[in-house]
Parts: structure tokens; C-alpha cells; sequence
């Protein structure tokens, strides 16, 4: 099978094609014929080797949807040609592996490109907005990074909750935010949110782009509130603040997120911004983490 990786660290221009063997799957696992990935800022910072080095060969990538080419013995609820989505091992391929655990059912109407670019930042948006921020209907919710991937599916998924959504991102990025049905919206680059925004929030859900700006989390969260973020650093405050990072874990399930979050969808109520549907090539690949390295809008898909 074609698969894309590389042997060195360094720019996009590092990736090469290959010609591997299609996985083999344990009892557990489900083989799927790919149609689409998604690609994460992650991924491009592991090639650079600012997360890890390597000097063997590598195929990224987690979030794929494709069909399903062969289940493993122990498996149940899925049939061959079945379309679904996963969190998977090495998607950056025209087979990737599956696990009965965290790869799910597409629902109709639901396109393989929005379904694969859900995968990681709907992991982390919705169980920042459930388990780590513990929202609850009628709060207060100051969502930072509102117009990034994990941030406008956490707006989103708040809003479902039955929570009022704050979004805070830059002027250029305020008509999204503000489609997607939220309350209000609070350009940094016109004002500053620690100001406005003191004391506001029953629960921060920051998913700005490496946590940039938490120092005011601890301003904008309410004395007793919670703050739930993609940094590892904690704001400073005299506030009793409950500080939840928010990293993967199975205490909610990524089958069970994955699940919730393609019902919202199919309802109309959850929606994924797509910026670049890129080829399934070796440029394709290339061009996508020129993209991740750059500034972009939206996320970057390859597909069929």
C-alpha cells in the first residue's frame, strides 16, 4: 500500500512515498480503507523534531475516515464497507488500523473530509467542555482560541450544553465565530478581554494555540470557577480557581465523544470548518505541512 512518512526531521520537504505492507490487525481492530485524514499541529512539530527526534522511518497521522476493508474476531457492530471514522495508528496511508474503542459509525450525509476533521480537535473540545471544564446549563463559558479547531467545536458543543458562550480571537476572525451561534464575542485585537471580560466567565475553556495568553485566564474566570486549557501553565490569581489541563485520557471515551459529536453534527449542530482539501499525493502531504507551518484558517484534509 501507499503510505507517506519520513526518516528525518526537518521541513515538509522531508516526506517521501512509500510502498508498505497493508497493516495487519489484532482482535481488536478494524482495518480501514482510507479516505481522508486530517492532519494536526502535532504532526508538523514531530517532523520538526520539537516534539521528539527520530532517524527511523515514521508515518504519522491519528484521525481517518475511510470504509472498512476487515474486523478483527472480538469485534461487533461493524460490517464490511462500512463507512466510519477513528482515531487511528499511522492514517497517513491508504490503510490505517482502528481500534473497537475508538473508531465509529459515519452517519449519513456526513462527507469523509468534515468526519476525519473532527477527530483530535473534537477530542479535546468536547472533553475540555465535559470532563475538564464540567460545564452545566445556564453557566457562563469564555472560550479563548474561538475561531481555532478545538476551540469553535468546544463554543459549539458549550452551546448545546445549554451554556453562554463568549469567544474571544482577533477581529478578522469575528463573523465565523459569531456564526456559529454564540453570545458574544471579544476581539483581542480591538480591546482587552482580561478587562472586559473580568470576572465573567463560570468556566475558561482556553484553546488558544499552545495556551498563548493563559496569563489571564486567572482575570476572567470567576472566584470558585474553572479553568480547563491546552497550556500547561496556570494563570496567577487570589482566586479559589480549579486549573484543568486538558489532555487525553479515556475517562470519557473517545468512542463515546466521537459518537456524540457526529449526532450533533448530522443534526445540524455541530460544524467543522474546512479550510484546504488537499490530494491524496506526496505533494499533497508536502503542501499540508507547509500549510500547518504557516498560518492557515481551517483545517488541512487530504482525501480521495
Amino acid at each position: 500500500m501507499k503510505a507517506f512518512g519520513y526518516e528525518k526531521n526537518g521541513g515538509p520537504e522531508v516526506f517521501q512515498e512509500y510502498e508498505v505492507p497493508t497493516p495487519k490487525i489484532d482482535s481488536n481492530q478494524i482495518l480501514i480503507k482510507t479516505e481522508a485524514f486530517n492532519l494536526n499541529n502535532i504532526e508538523a512539530l514531530r517532523r520538526a523534531g520539537k516534539v521528539g527526534s527520530t532517524d527511523e522511518r515514521t508515518i504519522p497521522g491519528r484521525d481517518v475516515a475511510g470504509f472498512v476493508e476487515k474486523v478483527g474476531a472480538d469485534v461487533t457492530g461493524f460490517d464490511i464497507g462500512d463507512r466510519v471514522v477513528a482515531h487511528g495508528h499511522e492514517s497517513y496511508a491508504e490503510y490505517s488500523v482502528g481500534e473497537d474503542s475508538n473508531t465509529v459509525l459515519i452517519p449519513s450525509g456526513i462527507p469523509y473530509i468534515a468526519a476525519a476533521g473532527i477527530v483530535t480537535p473534537g477530542l479535546a473540545a468536547y472533553k475540555g467542555v465535559h470532563l475538564f471544564g464540567k460545564v452545566q446549563p445556564g453557566q457562563t463559558v469564555v472560550v479563548k482560541g474561538a475561531s481555532g479547531g478545538v476551540g469553535s467545536l468546544a463554543a459549539q458543543i458549550a452551546l448545546d450544553v445549554g451554556a453562554k458562550v463568549i469567544g474571544i480571537g482577533s477581529s478578522t476572525n469575528e463573523e465565523y465565530v459569531k456564526s456559529l451561534g454564540i453570545d458574544q464575542y471579544v476581539a483581542y485585537d480591538k480591546e482587552d478581554p482580561a478587562e472586559v471580560l473580568a470576572n465573567t466567565a463560570d468556566v475558561v475553556i482556553d484553546a488558544a494555540l499552545n495556551g498563548n495568553g493563559y496569563e489571564s485566564d486567572g482575570q476572567i474566570v470567576k472566584d470558585g470557577g474553572i479553568v480547563a486549557s491546552v497550556a500547561d501553565g496556570k494563570a496567577e490569581t487570589d482566586k479559589t480557581v480549579h486549573f484543568n489541563h486538558i489532555h487525553p485520557t479515556q475517562e470519557i471515551s473517545d468512542d463515546d465523544a466521537l459518537n456524540t459529536m457526529l449526532k450533533l453534527m448530522a443534526a445540524g449542530k455541530l460544524k467543522i470548518r474546512i479550510g484546504y482539501k488537499l490530494p491524496f499525493t506526496l505533494d499533497g502531504v508536502i503542501k499540508g505541512h507547509q500549510l500547518l507551518d504557516s498560518k492557515h484558517a481551517g483545517r488541512i484534509v487530504v482525501a480521495k
